[in-house]
């Protein structure tokens, strides 16, 4: 009798020892690497269920359709116009760009789904994501910027509207996923086309960041654009040896000329002049180096924490936009279009609307304000002097007849060959409509390769708002 109880007792617990073992492993695969599994590369189940679904398309704000979708024979495939243009905003797949980061609303699921109108239908449709890129402005980059590595940035001050968010170089988003030669080119191109330079490249901004040690010495008071400065060429300011573009100095100058002239010892002083307290804090009423809340990946600036024996260094040299200081072209566009719009703060956009298959129109989170980084009288006093830039420095290339430009040049010094050229401007001076940004890597002089640039494209784009 006893050891038909132990057979028993056997037979129970390996069954029983067996249940709890799969439902460990189910546990484990069902819950603790199911994100992984879900991201995996291998694992095409997600990308089988969306073919099955007509995804919604991606249209610019003048209605030319970058990214639309046709039945294949295994389900929707997508179809791309004018790839190179867009790609950075599209993507290749549906792991990259818009396609990964919108996903939920192109494809109808979550908030997004509309069940009732799928079953008038007769099958699930996706929704369309209306831009605001404008296709003429991208386009004109895109031709603009042929042959170089660089970005590309036009956005209205006045919401943050992105007109114009364009990478250099560009890749063919259609034929990337055809072939694995295909895609280890492009994953191995020294060139890096996959980064989205705009959002993403990190650059010293050199002269550019003028405009805002200028506003954050006038908003604080211990400068005005008329304030005396001198400069002899080359200084030891703070401990470290400052040399400006011209050798024999500029001598005696005003900030404004200096602004204009584009000085590095004259504001190398006003740096440390400001002190490394106020300069930091003005940095974060700038939003200068925080990343934009954007559907596209985009990077954190960095900078000195101006703290311990190179503290005083290194904010000599951050002042006119040299040392440890990296950001983003977009950084750039931001703090240009904050003095253009009066001191405030906008955050840039980039979705206007979301229609739905049914054409009722859902509101996106368009540019909100972050708040006043300076005073109005301060970013007017910092326009006038960027407006001197092309009356009478180194801006000349801006001066279009029947419109003012405010504008500000660059030269950024940086380890990996010739310095990078920036140029940004926002036009009309009285009443801006329109801001821009270029960057062009290695460039050499932002005047003569980033300024045409940025003219050309300033020019487009106040035809098209006007």
């Amino acid at each position: 009798m006893r050891e038909l109880s132990n057979s028993i007792k056997k037979l129970v617990v390996w069954p029983l020892a067996g249940f709890v073992v799969v439902c460990l492993l189910l546990t484990y695969w069902q819950v603790v690497a199911a994100p992984q599994l879900n991201k995996a590369e291998q694992n095409n189940r997600s990308e089988r269920m969306r073919r099955r679904v007509q995804p919604g398309r991606l249209l610019t704000s003048d209605g030319l359709v970058i990214l639309d979708a046709r039945e294949g024979a295994e389900g929707w495939e997508r179809a791309y116009s004018d790839s190179e243009a867009f790609c950075h905003l599209t993507g290749y797949n549906s792991r990259s760009g818009l396609q990964k980061t919108l996903s939920e609303v192109l494809y109808a699921q979550g908030r997004y789904a509309h069940v009732w109108e799928d079953i008038l239908h007769g099958r699930q449709v996706g929704n369309d994501i209306h831009l605001t890129i404008n296709s003429k402005l991208q386009q004109r980059a895109h031709r603009l910027m042929r042959g170089k590595r660089g970005a590309v940035i036009a956005m209205d001050p006045r919401d943050g509207a992105l007109l114009a968010l364009y990478s250099a170089p560009t890749y063919d988003a259609a034929t990337i996923t055809k072939s694995e030669e295909a895609y280890n080119v492009f994953t191995y191109d020294p060139a890096k086309p996959e980064i989205n330079r705009p959002l993403q490249g990190m650059y010293a901004p050199g002269s550019v960041l003028k405009i805002f040690t200028a506003a954050a010495a006038i908003d604080v008071g211990v400068a005005d654009p008329g304030k005396k400065l001198h400069c002899a060429g080359v200084e030891r300011i703070a401990g470290t040896l400052v040399r400006c573009r011209k050798a024999a100095g500029h001598g005696d100058l005003t900030l404004r000329r200096a602004l204009a002239d584009s000085c590095n010892v004259a504001f190398a002083k006003l740096g440390d002049e400001l002190g490394p307290d106020r300069f930091r804090s003005y940095v974060k009423k700038f939003h200068l180096l925080d990343a934009a809340d954007l559907p596209l990946p985009t990077s954190t600036g960095r900078m000195a924490d101006f703290k311990g024996f190179k503290g005083d260094m290194q904010l000599v040299e951050a002042s006119f936009g040299q040392g440890a200081t990296l950001i983003t072209p977009l950084s750039i566009a931001r703090l240009t279009a904050t003095l253009a719009r009066g001191g405030e703060v906008v955050q840039p956009y980039l979705v206007d609307h979301v229609e739905t298959p049914a054409a009722t129109r859902l509101p996106s989170s368009q540019g909100k304000e972050l708040g006043r980084a300076v005073s109005p009288e301060t970013a007017q006093a910092v326009a006038g002097m960027m407006r001197s830039v092309v009356e009478h420095g180194t801006g000349g290339v801006a001066d279009i007849r029947g419109v003012q430009v405010a504008a500000k040049t660059g030269s950024a010094q940086n380890p990996s060959g010739d310095p990078h050229a920036w140029f940004t401007c926002f036009a009309p001076y009285d009443e801006p409509v329109v801001v821009v940004t270029v960057l062009v890597e290695n460039g050499g002089s932002g005047a003569r390769t980033a300024g045409p640039i940025a003219v050309e494209i300033l020019r487009a784009a106040l035809e098209t708002t006007g």
